[in-house]
């Protein structure tokens, strides 16, 4: 199993291998690993030259190369091992190191993991607030529209002025004659009337109270309907209330 350089100590890599790591690497190497220790913070310019300046030879550089590394510690430690798997990976597997890529993957999957299931738990508290928004009364917010049910409930209640009823819901003559010639049940042809309004509303906007607005100037509308429409809004007051 390959081994990652966070399950090692990186600080302690680097000293294990630091004679060998004189031996063999390239001055080449050497300057690629010090330009990308300043380019990363890891060295400023005056460590950097200090390096360069006070060895004179590639062995020397090399061992005062991971001494300084040392001394930063061991996520400077971790970095120059990828710099040098990266720019050297021959040395790098005569060497034995652990892959510094391995880690930064499992850490960087591990964030990815965590950021995921911060989404979704934040798409999941979304979704509930909206369906508790969508269930509570009006007047509050959008309340839950009227199921096929409820409508058949509600045409059992109208009487001969069902065709009034239509023209207040917005449907036209040849809805109403539609609905005569399709439908035997006058009943059936009640529920579907009002199944029609309900299709032509937006989500949220069939509710009880919905209808009711609609026909509130109509007056001849069964004292009855004005009942089971305001039972069926308490219902979905009791209801949001739980």
């Amino acid at each position: 199993m390959k081994r990652t350089v966070a399950e090692n100590g990186a600080d302690k890599e680097l000293k294990g291998v630091r004679d060998e790591f004189a031996q063999r690497v390239s001055d080449a190497v050497i300057n690629q690993l010090l330009d990308l220790c300043l380019k990363h913070d890891v060295f400023d310019d005056e460590e950097k030259d200090s390096i360069l300046e006070e060895n004179r030879t590639r062995a020397k550089k090399a061992r005062a190369l991971i001494d300084a590394v040392i001394r930063k510690g061991p996520e400077a430690c971790e970095k120059v091992i990828g710099y040098l798997e990266s720019k050297d990976q021959m040395l790098f597997k005569q060497l034995g190191l652990s892959s510094a890529q391995a880690s930064q993957s499992a850490g960087r999957r591990k964030e990815e993991e965590e950021e995921e299931e911060e989404e979704e738990e934040e798409e999941e508290e979304t979704a509930c607030k909206r369906a508790r928004q969508q269930d509570k009364p009006d007047g509050v917010t959008r309340s839950q529209d009227l199921s096929e049910l409820q409508l058949l409930q509600v045409a059992e209640q109208l009487g001969k002025e069902w065709k009034q009823v239509a023209i207040y819901l917005g449907l036209e003559s040849n809805d109403v004659d539609d609905l005569e010639e399709a439908e035997i049940s006058v009943t059936m042809r009640k529920q579907k009337m009002l199944l029609k309004w309900k299709n032509k509303r937006k989500r949220g906007e069939a509710t009880a109270k919905h209808l009711l607005e609609s026909l509130k100037e109509m007056e001849n509308l069964s004292h009855n309907v004005y009942e089971i429409l305001e039972g069926m809004m308490g219902d979905v007051r009791d209801e949001a209330a739980k």
